[in-house]
């Protein structure tokens, strides 16, 4: 007993004094061994940059900040390399001991940062053979982008001996917990991958290096998962592909050392059902895929709003495969019963084919039911560095509105005409710029001509485009997208700056020939400006410019509009008539009302603000010519103020202000000099010449014209030096009536004879009086013969009049002046004129 305390004693002074050696050693001396051990390992160089440290008590070696560099890697920098903060080999304590070396049974990695394929170089080695821990560390999926989009963070991955796994990595802004376990047998392999979003199942006979099976994966909502996957393989374009639903994927794996083949591939969703096979030829680097899509359906695609495909994205995928001496054929790739748009495309057909670093494309697209055909060839490129695709894209057909319905769905053109149509351009696309050049569009008579152009870059996107339009009917097109163009947050989430240069010669807008127009789209941040608009034509020589300014001075984004110019004609504008007449078959007049189509842009809070200023030397309206217009006009919280409107119609000077909210007009207006046909031609009554002065100010509640003539409310002062009245003569009226010797002869005059020759009014003055729709006129005027009153009631509402003239005269030889009455009553377009004859009769019996 005393033997064998003492043995025990003896081992544990020993430890201790082992221990003390161990820890108090300079073990950096051994870091040559440690490198040279480790590049035998993993065929690599390596250079450990810190310090290096054993523990006895519980075995493990530390090394700190090592740099692992692969030998068929050039190396270019430490960012090229798998740098580790911290490596801890943990021993174990039985066997260091009695083999009197370090006998490691876990690595643990801190702090990794490495490359995806140096990261799987260092498992192979140590897989099956000890376990391995990787903590808090990072992958880069792309050697040639260090983007926060393009790093896997490592949270935990723990790889055990038995082949068990478990792990919890960060995608993105995406998480993910899996583990799974893989045994392998002289003969069997099976692989198991579990998580919540994904299973994967791998069962197959192994004979040396071959390897025969079936595979099983299957992704559940896989909205960010099948994203990341695709970052993770190096095929981002399935992206765009594959859906954000339910999907699985089956299929039969060959693999030897010379060949890979995947037999039997189908994959299965409810949008999408395609099956084909992969065949790679390792030794000879040679690949062949062919997949034939049974099922596409991209209407669902475009609503999956996680999903924007940039053109970049697809040449980048492009720079990683197309590599030095690889060569493949993704040949017969076939989709049937495509779904877009909720309509069908007929059938799909596209070709790839690899060699010499260069990508073969060609591909064929036919809308269903139409003789619609797109072909796009071309070849993309890669000089190690960049990549870059040049084609030529055609679409050919004969029913262009058929394609303007199926990728425009914004646009519909009215006429329902088939035409032969052509388009035709050549494409540039690299991972910083499309370019889309010599754009030839040929349908029927309209011609277009041009190129767009986008730039990518990290901070700044642009496009610049210049388009020249010929002969075009803009009145067959309609634009339900320019219903929406008012909100304008789509200006605040713009990506790019514009820079869209446009001219359009030789078109029909709203019936009119244009002769031309030409406009300069920028935008800017927070700004997007339309200037160096010019339209000329046979009624058009005008320039201006229409900005929309979001920045910090303004509440809301304000719409700034300016306009000068020699003509202008207000048919391109498709104004409505605020008056809508009806006529008989002989063009009579049969009625006349206000419109009644409800004005309601007003009714829903606008979300920006607008000035408009506008200066025409002369403004066409109609068969009228208002000259030297002038407006001014300012929106700020849904009120529409009109600073000023002021022109010259004739002789007349007009001018008015006011303004509107949502169901309330006011205007404040003063007229002086207006040709009185200018307003009478209106209502269809051509019998009155002269000018007229009026001021006043009316307001009214509702939401059309009908509204406002129907509880129309003011005060309007009139005067007038001279009106003159064709087809009626009061003067020779009065005179002959003063001859007159029965009923008979006054009957005669007020049903003919009155209505032979004119009048003219001199001196008209006196005020209306405007209520609940109706216009109560006073009047006083004088003729050679006579003076008098008016009095009349205007229903503006049906245009319906009743009214008394009075008119005073002397007899001769009588000193007190008499009066006789004649009513004008009934619509305003065609009053009737009479009298009461037996009070005439009587009056002048009386006084004779």
């Amino acid at each position: 007993m005393r033997f064998f305390i003492y043995t025990i004693l003896f081992i544990l002074l020993a430890l201790f004094f082992f221990h003390v050696f161990v820890i108090s050693k300079d073990w950096n001396d051994c870091k040559g061994r440690i490198v040279q051990k480790l590049e035998n390992t993993y065929n690599a160089k390596v250079r450990i940059g810190g310090k290096v440290k054993v523990s006895l008590i519980a075995p493990k070696l530390t090394v700190y900040n090592l740099y692992i560099q692969f030998n068929n890697n050039a190396e270019k920098g430490l960012h090229d390399l798998i740098s580790v903060d911290k490596i801890e080999v943990r021993a174990s304590l039985f066997l260091s001991l009695f083999s009197f070396t370090l006998q490691p049974k876990l690595i643990t990695l801190f702090g990794m940062k490495s490359s995806k394929k140096n990261l799987i170089n260092v498992a192979n080695e140590q897989v099956g053979k000890i376990d391995l821990l990787i903590k808090e560390s990072q992958v880069n999926l792309n050697n040639n982008s260090v983007g926060y989009a393009n790093i896997v963070s490592i949270k935990e991955i723990f790889i055990k001996k038995n082949g068990k796994f478990t792990g919890e990595v960060r995608v993105g802004d995406n998480g993910y917990n899996f583990l799974g376990k893989v045994d392998i047998s002289k003969k069997n392999i099976q692989i198991n991958l579990e998580s919540s979003l994904i299973k994967l199942l791998f069962k197959g006979k192994r004979n040396n290096e071959e390897l025969e099976g079936n595979m099983r994966l299957v992704i559940s909502n896989g909205s960010n998962l099948v994203n990341d996957l695709a970052k993770i393989i190096n095929l981002n374009f399935f992206t765009y592909l594959i859906p954000s639903e339910n999907i699985e994927i089956l299929s039969n794996i060959n693999l030897d050392a010379n060949r890979f083949v995947a037999n039997n591939l189908t994959i299965n969703s409810k949008r999408l059902q395609a099956c084909g096979i992969i065949k790679y030829d390792i030794k000879n680097n040679y690949a062949n895929i062919n997949i034939n899509f049974s099922k596409v359906n991209l209407n669902l695609t475009q609503n999956d709003s996680k999903k924007t495909a940039e053109i970049g994205d697809f040449l980048e995928y492009f720079g990683r495969v197309t590599q030095k001496n690889l060569s493949s054929d993704f040949g017969s790739v076939e989709v049937s019963n495509i779904e877009y748009q909720n309509r069908k495309l007929d059938k799909f057909h596209a070709t790839l084919e690899f060699a010499n670093e260069e990508i073969k494309v060609d591909t064929l697209l036919q809308l269903s039911e139409t003789n619609v055909v797109f072909r796009l060839s071309g070849k993309v490129s890669n000089n190690s560095t960049l990549s870059e695709f040049n084609g030529d894209f055609l679409v050919k057909g004969d029913d262009f509105k058929s394609f303007i319905l199926y990728f425009f769905p914004h646009i519909r053109i009215k006429k329902n005409v088939k035409n032969q149509f052509t388009i035709s351009s050549k494409l540039h696309i690299s991972p910083r710029m499309l370019d889309i050049s010599d754009i030839k569009l040929l349908n029927d008579k309209e011609f277009m001509y041009g190129s767009i152009r986008i730039n990518y870059t990290k901070k700044h996107n642009v496009i610049s485009s210049k388009l020249i339009l010929h002969n075009f009917n803009l009145d067959e097109y309609s634009y339900s997208l320019l219903s929406n163009f008012s909100k304008m947050r789509w200006l605040k989430n713009l990506k790019y700056d514009i820079n869209i240069e446009t001219s359009i010669n030789d078109f029909i807008l709203n019936d009119i020939n244009i002769k031309y127009l030409g406009f300069l789209v920028k935008t800017q941040k927070d700004k997007l400006v339309v200037d160096k608009i010019r339209l000329s034509g046979e009624d058009f020589n005008v320039t201006g410019d229409i900005k929309i300014l979001m920045d910090k001075n303004y509440i809301k984004p304000l719409l700034d509009i300016k306009f000068i110019g020699n003509k202008f004609n207000d048919r391109i504008l498709k104004l409505s008539n605020f008056i809508e007449i009806k006529r008989d078959s002989s063009s009579k007049i049969n009625q006349i009302q206000w419109s009644t189509k409800q004005l309601d842009f007003l009714d829903n809070e606008k979300d920006f603000d607008a000035n408009i200023q506008i200066n025409f030397v002369e403004f066409k309206h109609e068969q009228n010519i208002l000259k030297n217009f002038n407006l001014n006009v300012v929106m700020i919280n849904n009120i529409i103020t009109v600073k000023k409107v002021d022109y010259t119609l004739g002789h007349g000077q007009i001018s008015f202000q006011g303004y509107l909210r949502p169901n309330l007009i006011y205007i404040k207006f003063l007229i002086v000099n207006l040709d009185v046909k200018e307003i009478s031609k209106i209502i269809g009554v051509d019998s009155i010449n002269g000018q007229i002065n009026f001021d006043g100010s009316i307001k009214a509640q509702g939401k059309s014209f009908n509204d406002w003539a129907s509880n129309l409310l003011g005060e309007i002062r009139l005067q007038t030096q001279r009106i003159e009245f064709t087809n009626v003569d009061f003067n020779s009226f009065i005179n002959n009536l003063v001859s007159s010797k029965n009923k008979s002869e006054i009957s005669a005059l007020t049903n003919v004879g009155i209505y032979n020759g004119n009048t003219s009014f001199e001196n008209i003055s006196g005020k209306a009086s405007i209520k609940n729709g109706i216009c109560s006129t006073s009047l006083q005027f004088r003729i050679n013969q006579a003076s008098g009153s008016i009095s009349s009631n205007l229903t503006l509402s049906n245009f319906t009049l009743i009214s008394l003239f009075r008119f005073f005269f002397i007899l001769p030889g009588n000193n007190n002046a008499i009066y006789i009455d004649m009513h004008l009553d009934g619509p305003i377009w065609r009053p009737k004129m009479s009298f009461d004859e037996d009070q005439i009769f009587y009056t002048l019996n009386n006084y004779q």
